[in-house]
């Protein structure tokens, strides 16, 4: 189940804002504060991978335009690292309360177990591996990825004279607080210039959002005003909670000032009483599916609108049409098309025309297609079920690492599919 596209610039810029939070945070706790916590961050993680035998982790954030919500995110993931297994949960909903997004899923070293909001039926996927991949955790260690050691390095290097921002409290407990807060006069100025150039270039990215759910175009005077974030370790040595807030502002074409604030909440909790058990399908409605979840109830047609924005308007200025032509057993084939009006190639770009096979790895915990841009360089996508009549596709994809994954979707384009039915 994905985010819907709706969301998706929202969620990256999100997402981004919750990387810079954290970073920002370890920035202040430099020096004897900053070692303790990068050390007790790690210890954590490395727990969560593999010592600990099972665990709750919860994370939410909240992003407003001034007093506007915009989008609200919460999920719950319940990990036994002994059976190897994992529950997940997440709801997203907009400021107006529509949810985007709904979805539970449970894993183990044999299936995968989801099933919607929008249907009241479960999906099943058996696996003849393991789909965590050989050894490896439901949890994937952070400080163990690509490029890690890297990003380590970086953000140690940026911190000058913030080190002495962070104030580090010793519990009755036994356990350690640490918090600190920048304000705008004591953020560097290259944080303020990457941080005006992400968020210009989140707003490239939403175009054909509905215009309630779209962030404010911030054209001027882009800069961070504020940071703040907590950080509780228990006396065992574990981040048992985090909370951070960043406050972005910045005026719009009208000379309208914005404060976009995202505020973010993560707990580990229920350490050793965490229980992860199958659902009871034995009265419940359920249908086996392929690994890539697409039957050949799928085998069709779907189209939508590439759209943009002119003048203050939203123009259909061509279709996409992706073309399910095959199942067959976890293979599916298909095909891709754009059709751009004239006078709109120069913006839009060359329409993509590819043909394609998705036949999803059980030994890996993700799996993508390669198809050929016009261009004839080989990039990579993924393809994925909505509800009913829907599916989803996502190009233009950047691999990290066998966990992780970087959209790099093209300008205007939506990978939200509905099927086109003959009257």
């Amino acid at each position: 189940m994905k985010v819907s596209k709706k969301a998706i610039p929202v969620v990256a810029f999100a997402l981004g804002a919750c990387v810079f939070v954290s970073t920002a945070l370890a920035d202040m706790a430099l020096g004897t504060g900053y070692d303790r916590l990068k050390e007790a961050a790690k210890h954590t993680a490395s727990q969560m991978e593999a010592e600990l035998q099972n665990y709750t982790l919860e994370a939410s954030f909240t992003l407003k335009d001034n007093n506007r919500i915009l989008l609200q995110s919460s999920s719950v993931k319940k990990i036994d690292t002994v059976k190897q297994a994992s529950i997940e949960t997440e709801v997203s909903k907009t400021g107006s309360g529509e949810t985007t997004t709904g979805h539970y899923r449970y894993n183990d070293m044999e299936r995968t177990i989801w099933k919607s909001d929008e249907e009241n039926k479960y999906y099943v996927s058996e696996y003849v591996d393991n789909p965590f991949g050989q050894e490896r955790s439901p949890f994937a260690n952070p400080f163990r990825r690509d490029g890690a050691a890297e990003f380590e390095r970086i953000v140690d290097a940026l911190v000058g004279s913030l080190k002495e921002q962070v104030q580090v409290e010793e519990r009755s407990d036994g356990g350690i607080t640490y918090s600190g807060t920048l304000t705008e006069a004591q953020v560097p100025a290259v944080v303020n210039a990457v941080a005006s150039f992400a968020v210009k270039q989140s707003m490239n990215e939403q175009s054909h959002m509905d215009p309630e759910q779209r962030l404010p175009e911030l054209t001027s005077d882009v800069f961070v005003k504020k940071i703040s974030g907590t950080a509780v370790e228990s006396e065992s040595g574990l981040l048992e909670q985090a909370t951070g807030e960043a406050i972005l502002s910045g005026k719009d074409a009208a000379g309208e000032v914005h404060d976009l604030t995202l505020s973010v909440i993560v707990t580990l909790t229920d350490i050793g009483t965490t229980a992860v058990e199958a659902p009871d399908l034995r009265n419940a409605a359920f249908e086996k599916v392929s690994r890539s979840g697409i039957t050949e109830m799928y085998v069709g047609t779907y189209r939508n609108d590439i759209v943009m924005e002119k003048d203050g308007k939203f123009l259909k200025v061509g279709e996409r049409t992706l073309e399910i032509t095959g199942v067959d057993g976890d293979k599916v084939s298909g095909k891709y098309s754009e059709a751009v009006k004239p006078g709109f190639e120069s913006e839009y770009g060359e329409p993509y025309d590819f043909t394609f096979e998705y036949e999803p790895d059980s030994s890996k915990p993700m799996s993508f297609f390669t198809y050929a841009n016009p261009q004839g360089e080989q990039e990579y996508g993924q393809l994925s079920p909505g509800g009913a009549g829907r599916l989803y596709l996502n190009l233009k994809i950047e691999i990290i690492d066998d966990t992780s994954y970087r959209s790099n979707d093209k300008p205007y384009f939506n990978g939200e599919f509905n099927r086109v039915f003959e009257e």
